[in-house]
């Protein structure tokens, strides 16, 4: 099994979880969760990197979210890229 259906099935899983509003504050919260989401950012391929954007976007729907995500390493460089692609 190559990386790249193991890194889709993981950022959809997190996307999934992101599309609850009852799961974003947790999500945030958690120490892996967003490091790994802004890591997907980077991904060559380009579904894993539309889901971490539909993930993030969930996760900004809740207002409490937006500062901690502005504020994570990373993450504006990335998003950045993503829109020079």
């Amino acid at each position: 099994m190559t990386a790249e259906p193991d890194a889709l099935a993981v950022v959809n899983q997190l996307r999934d979880l992101a599309a609850d509003p009852m799961n974003r504050r947790a999500i945030v919260q958690d120490q892996g969760c967003l490091p790994g989401l802004i890591l997907f950012l980077d991904h060559p391929n380009p579904q894993v990197v539309y889901s971490a954007l539909l993930a993030i976007r969930y996760l900004a729907e809740c207002r409490a979210n937006r500062e901690k995500l502005r504020a994570e390493l990373g993450m504006m460089l990335s998003l950045q890229n993503v829109m020079q692609k």
